[in-house]
């Protein structure tokens, strides 16, 4: 942040908008399912893994706004630019988590709104349905627009909650844990799980990295307005440090409210939400009922309509960039785009209903089942960044620094290490 020290205070806040869009896509399922979890069934210990897990993806994030901004193109013009190979491998990463995501997020969304808000009249999955079908009517609707200002609504309105609740736990102080408590173990059976979940989607999926890119595309063209890279990166940074800040306290408020209780947060949608709401009203008093249901269903719906509107926009641009050999902003392909974007967005809502109505697996399996996929398909998308960001297209004033790039590398390494353990520890676990 201190490189936008010296930019005009309005040229700031006129660019603000793809960062938010960003955290708003990233807090929610990582935040207040995998972080909470994290907390209740772990305790402190995971505030070095969250941690390093946003330090060491963090270029790869950082690499959406910077080759946007020195380009005015999306990342996936990068992609292009190595070989139709590298945007065929983007789209089957993203078609492969897309559906999972959706419906593990609308799943989420409809247990919190029944249970916290005392929706009794249809069963979850209609409900996720119906929150979806007036999500993608918002969308379909608004455009970038209007989801620019509701994404800063809802981020307004989070932070004020997840704060009171958090410095209410900090009064409260930790639970006692029972005499017979045991610390479960991280590197083996559901623990391992829930790890490499937290790690796919710590603060996001990686395929967020080029979302990222598409909306500051967008913003620029919504706004006729061109930001500075200072300008861009600020707008980057101040969402990711909401992410950072999030995600440890909704950390804190596991390990304060459930940790060494032996509670366990499992269960389809309505147990999930069951369980935690009664978690926190046990421990903070009926007071918080409110403040728990506002940010919850904040958080969770911040991220249900950030990636039906991001998939989408990234999924039709990936589809451009292969039918159309030289990228420009005329009607033709604006039509392509505009027509590409809605059919794919209506198809997504229907595909995540689909997925969450039809399938017998609990709400926890289907977000294991799309994060861990998200975890073990990020190298992909983190190799294709690091070439991306280092093309000729990215004009020297604009490349990352040796410090940023190394670190990168390392983060790509590590990711690709521990994507190897975790296979092996999953192929160990059917041979037995």
């Amino acid at each position: 942040m201190a490189q936008a020290s010296n930019t005009p205070f309005r040229n700031l806040i006129r660019s603000i908008g793809p960062g938010l869009l960003f955290a708003g896509s990233a807090i929610g399922t990582s935040h207040l399912v995998l972080s909470t979890r994290a907390g209740a069934h772990h305790g402190m210990v995971y505030i070095w893994i969250i941690l390093a897990a946003l330090i060491f993806k963090y270029p790869f994030y950082e690499f959406g706004p910077r080759y946007a901004n020195a380009t005015g193109h999306s990342l996936l013009k990068g992609y292009r630019d190595q070989g139709n190979w590298a945007v065929i491998l983007f789209l089957v990463v993203i078609f492969l988590s897309m559906f999972a995501v959706t419906g593990a997020i609308s799943a989420v969304s409809a247990g919190l709104l029944s249970t916290m808000f005392g929706v009794k009249l249809v069963s979850a999955p209609i409900l996720a349905g119906i929150i979806l079908a007036i999500s993608v009517a918002l969308l379909l609707l608004g455009g970038y627009r209007g989801l620019d200002i509701l994404i800063k609504l809802i981020s307004l309105v989070l932070l004020i909650t997840v704060l009171i609740a958090f410095i209410a736990v900090l009064i409260k102080g930790p639970v006692q844990p029972m005499d017979d408590f045991q610390v479960k173990p991280i590197f083996e059976g559901a623990g391992l799980a829930l790890l490499v979940s937290l790690l796919g989607w710590m603060p996001a999926g990686m395929e967020a990295s080029t979302m990222n890119s598409v909306w500051t595309v967008e913003k620029i063209k919504t706004t006729n307005y061109h930001p500075q890279l200072r300008e861009s990166l600020f707008d980057f940074n101040l969402g990711y440090v909401f992410t950072t800040v999030l995600a440890l306290m909704f950390l804190t408020i596991g390990a304060f409210t459930v940790y060494g209780t032996g509670i366990i947060l499992e269960g389809n949608a309505t147990q999930f939400s069951n369980k935690l709401l009664k978690v926190f009203t046990t421990n903070l008093g009926a007071w918080s009922y409110d403040v728990i249901a506002i940010a919850a269903f904040g958080t969770i719906y911040g991220t249900l309509i950030s990636i039906l509107d991001a998939f989408p926009r990234c999924f039709a641009r990936g589809i451009r960039v292969l039918r159309y050999p030289e990228i420009n902003k005329n009607r033709e392909q604006n039509i392509f785009l505009k027509r590409t974007y809605q059919g794919t967005l209506i198809a997504l809502g229907i595909g995540g209903f689909s997925l969450f109505y039809f399938s017998r697996t609990s709400m926890i399996q289907l977000l294991e089942i799309a994060t861990i996929m998200a975890f073990l398909l990020s190298p992909i998308i983190g190799f294709l960044n690091l070439r991306a960001i280092q093309s000729e297209a990215v004009p020297i004033s604009h490349r990352p620094s040796k410090t940023l790039l190394v670190l990168a590398y390392i983060g790509l390494l590590a990711l690709i290490l521990f994507s190897v353990y975790y296979l092996f520890d999953l192929l160990n676990t059917f041979m037995k």
